[in-house]
């Protein structure tokens, strides 16, 4: 995508814009109700112009990032956003997502953990605003003792927020999403007890039909077998979830359909097989 012709576009309708009201106007109005139209309407103008003006600046500001962007040169992304963030201090969430992402396309996730370490130095709220980023980063890097210590920190301090009224940051999708993948990661750690009791809330209290779906399959198809005297509880609480997700999504393509917009996620990709066999297990009848 060229971002220039972005901007010059955006320019010229907003030009031509105010050129075609204000030869309307004195068409249709005549010159002195035209005067009038356009001094009654002169904040409006001026809050055009300052956000045409502030647009352009942004542009111009940022010019180097839409150059590399376009050119899709990874490598000097990187450079471009390290000095930016690391360097400058300038602890933008849009452009540590952006340089997060950046890694991830070049299959370097052990740089994520280390910008982890960076920014928790520098921002750490921007630590737990991308926790499934940073998340992510450990597991494809295979720090999964690691990745397990991450999101049990996430899922406390998320827990502990849920719990202080109005003025804390609350995110039920976000915390849904750590409890399950710190219950992902103890079941690769083979912790199955921990990581079972995560996704039996999961399975009854989360509200993405996804969500649950995994959750679900993981205590049917994996920690019934491992937890045996556990297995029939586990069990029934994985069919009741399952049919929790058939009553939200009628058909497997349903299921695909919003599976596809969790893969679009980075973290989400990490889930693309687990997807597929919990569609196949949950509409296999």
């Amino acid at each position: 995508m060229k971002f220039r012709y972005v901007f010059i576009a955006f320019n010229v309708i907003i030009f031509f814009f105010l050129l075609v009201i204000g030869i309307l106007s004195f068409y249709i109005l005549g010159p002195e109700m035209a005067l009038e139209f356009w001094q009654a309407s002169r904040f409006f103008i001026l809050l055009m112009i300052l956000v045409l003006a502030g647009l352009d600046v942004f542009y111009v500001m940022n010019r180097r990032l839409y150059i590399l962007l376009e050119r899709e040169d990874w490598p000097g992304l990187i450079q471009y956003l390290e000095t930016r963030i690391i360097q400058d201090k300038h602890y933008s969430s849009i452009l540590v997502r952006l340089l997060i992402n950046t890694y991830f396309i070049l299959s370097e996730p052990a740089s994520v953990t280390n910008l982890e370490y960076k920014i928790a130095q520098g921002k750490p709220a921007l630590i737990e605003e991308h926790a499934l980023l940073f998340g992510a980063g450990r597991i494809l890097a295979k720090d999964i003792r690691g990745a397990v210590q991450f999101f049990s920190a996430r899922l406390d301090a998320a827990v502990a927020r849920s719990g202080k009224g109005l003025f804390f940051k609350k995110d039920p999708r976000k915390t849904a999403w750590i409890r399950f993948y710190y219950g992902f990661t103890l079941l690769l750690e083979r912790q199955f007890s921990i990581a079972a009791e995560q996704f039996i809330i999961l399975s009854k209290e989360a509200k993405e039909p996804v969500l649950i779906g995994l959750s679900a399959y993981f205590l049917a198809e994996i920690l019934s077998k491992m937890l045996l005297d556990r297995g029939l509880d586990l069990q029934a609480t994985a069919a009741d979830g399952r049919n929790r997700v058939g009553a939200a999504l009628h058909t497997i393509d349903a299921w695909y359909k919003e599976a596809t917009k969790l893969q679009n996620e980075i973290y989400g990709a990490i889930l693309v097989p687990y997807l597929r066999d919990t569609g196949r297990w949950i509409y296999r009848d």
